[in-house]
This record gives structure tokens, C-alpha cells and sequence, in this order.
């Protein structure tokens, strides 16, 4: 999986509802997600497989199976084989089901018209309003500002808008920081990331720990690891003094010492 499918993957859920309702025209009620693995392959072989060229030399590939029961699957498990047979000959394919029982079959050969393999829709997330996207009041939804339609000269503008909406927005700095990467990644599908990246790098970041999840969560639970990692993040990051993290943290000057250098013994 590429970056930028792994970004998309990544923040999803928090776009899911209102990019599709924008950009399918769709009114959701409610969504569960399936997380069933998608086979790329089927066990199962065909009974019978050949590339035949008739006599008006017309190309084709003919799959027989033969079936002594009336099995009522039938008819998804030749669509299964026809897909998989369809996008690697990319010729036409013929399928046959020979019935070998005593009884006449009465098991469906045709898909429904809804179940019916036809094609796929097609969106342009340029679609999208970039006046809209922006307005947005989910940060990876804002993200997305930078692959819609506006005009290249426009796109510096762009850029200073989402950087200033992620900074409201974003809880924490380590979530601001995620965005941000994420950010720099799509901009190149614009090629954009040289500017995006000198924006970047202007920002004024300052680190405020007490807006840290990990803060709120030692600070709740007093948990020792849970601490531990919230000091050591606020150490790598550089904005507080040794002093001001054992304060916020409650603890001794000396064990922020210890966490800092077990850092730079691991650098």
C-alpha cells in the first residue's frame, strides 16, 4: 500500500459520512463496518477451462462445471470464476453448468439485476468545494482541500487556509503533526509539497503538554507507563524544560533525567 492509500485508509472514518453525502449526493443513516478480508484467490479449481477460437475465428474462454446437486450458490460461485477469468484473459468467457442429477435442476442461473456486475461508479474529489472542504470542522476533512479544483494560482492561498485550520482544530501537537505529514503527502499528488513544505516550515510550533491525550490520561490514572511515555514524548519534542515537565507531571527532576537519558542512550 502506497502513502498516500495508507493516509486515505488512515483518516477514512472521520471523513467517511460527509465526503460521500457531498460527493455521491448520499443521505447516510447509519453505517457498520465489515471487516471480512477480501480472498484474492478461490481454492476451489474449474472443472474445465479452454481458450477456444471458433470458426469465425472469434476468441473465447470456455468454463464448464459440472454439478450433481441443486446448489443454489451456483450462481455467485460462477460469478466469483468469471470475474477472476474476465481480468486476466480480458477476452469474453462463456460458462456452462452441466447438471448430472436425477432430478431437473432448479438452482438460479442469472444474477439479479441489482447483484448484477455491470461497471462502477466514478467520483472526482475535485468535485469537492474547496470553499467547502475548508469550511470544514474535521481536520482530515480539511486536509483533502488541497486535492480539490482551484485555480494553481490560488493554490498558495490554499495551503495557509488548511495549515491555519489544522491549528485550531488539532487537540495536540502530536496530532498536529500527524496532519501536517499527512498533508505534505497529498500535496504532491499536486506537486505542491515543495510549497506546502516551506509553509510548513514557518509554522510557530509550540508543544502544549496538558492538551496531550497521554497528560490527561496519567493525570487520570496515574498510571507509571502511561506517564512515562507522555514525559519522554515532551522531551524528544524540546518544549519544556526538564524543570516544567517533572512539575507537570509530578514527579522528581531526577527521574525526568533518568527518561532523558535512556533516550539519548537509544539515539
Amino acid at each position: 500500500m502506497g502513502k498516500v492509500d495508507k493516509i486515505i485508509k488512515e483518516n477514512i472514518e472521520a471523513v467517511f459520512t460527509p465526503l460521500l453525502e457531498k460527493l455521491l449526493d448520499l443521505s447516510i443513516k447509519s453505517s457498520t463496518e465489515i471487516k471480512d478480508k477480501l480472498q484474492s484467490t478461490i481454492e476451489r479449481e474449474p472443472d474445465f477451462l479452454k481458450r477456444i477460437v471458433d470458426k469465425d475465428d472469434r476468441e473465447f474462454i470456455l468454463h464448464l462445471e459440472f454439478q450433481s446437486q441443486d446448489n443454489h450458490e451456483m450462481v455467485y460461485r460462477m460469478a466469483e470464476y468469471r470475474a477472476i477469468l474476465q481480468r486476466k484473459y480480458r477476452i469474453p468467457v462463456r460458462q456452462i453448468v452441466l447438471f448430472l442429477g436425477p432430478n431437473p435442476p432448479t438452482m438460479r442461473q442469472t444474477l439479479y439485476k441489482e447483484e448484477q456486475i455491470t461497471g462502477f461508479e466514478l467520483r472526482n474529489i475535485r468535485d469537492l468545494s474547496t470553499a467547502d472542504t475548508l469550511n470544514s470542522v474535521i481536520p482530515e476533512e480539511i486536509i483533502l482541500a488541497v486535492l480539490t479544483d482551484y485555480p494553481t494560482a490560488n493554490a498558495e492561498q490554499v495551503i495557509d487556509k488548511i495549515i491555519e485550520k489544522l491549528q485550531q482544530l488539532a487537540n495536540n501537537e502530536t496530532q498536529l503533526h500527524r496532519l501536517i505529514e499527512h498533508l505534505l503527502i497529498l500535496s504532491s499528488l499536486r506537486n505542491l509539497e515543495m510549497i506546502t513544505k516551506e509553509k510548513t516550515d514557518q509554522m510557530p510550533i509550540t508543544y502544549d503538554i496538558t492538551k496531550d491525550g497521554l497528560y490527561k490520561e496519567a493525570k487520570l490514572e496515574g498510571a507509571k507507563a502511561t506517564k512515562d511515555r507522555m514525559i519522554i514524548r515532551a522531551l524528544k519534542l524540546g518544549s519544556y524544560t526538564v524543570e516544567q515537565i517533572a512539575e507537570l507531571a509530578e514527579v522528581e527532576i531526577d527521574y525526568v533525567l533518568k527518561l532523558q537519558k535512556s533516550i539519548e542512550g537509544n539515539s
